[in-house]
């Protein structure tokens, strides 16, 4: 079974397209994908609005959040997380967590903004 880590934008990409069939979150499923994510990319799919103010969305999120295995912050991770984010300045500490963790579970990354991360060494972008 191939495994994947996704970040947030492809939790997000899914839950707001009305053709959940055109998402890449759906390519993974039909293909029986173990899907991981970030405790990063869990703590920021809760971070919307509609999330606490519609019932409904809640459910529908923490639904799809049980299908996947939850990769926590361990202090290597962490700590690698630091160097990546001092040496490529620009970029979100958080990007630079889901990245590592990535990096240490030796897994490819699906995410909709390959230019966060397509510079980092050592990591690998998944691509249709």
């Amino acid at each position: 079974m191939p495994k994947i880590l996704i970040d947030t934008s492809i939790i997000i990409d899914f839950l707001r397209q009305k053709d959940k069939s055109k998402t890449l979150l759906y390519f993974f499923g039909q293909h029986q994908y173990q899907i991981y994510i970030s405790i990063i990319t869990h703590a920021e799919s809760y971070a919307g609005r509609s999330v606490w103010e519609r019932k409904e969305a809640m459910e529908i999120l923490e639904k799809l959040l049980s299908n996947f295995k939850i990769l926590p912050l361990e202090e290597a991770i962490s700590k690698k997380a630091g160097q990546i984010n001092a040496i490529y300045h620009n970029m979100e500490i958080v990007d630079a967590i889901i990245a590592q963790t990535a990096i240490s579970h030796k897994l490819e990354l699906a995410t909709l903004n390959i230019k966060d991360f397509e510079k980092i060494k050592g990591i690998k972008l998944f691509k249709l």
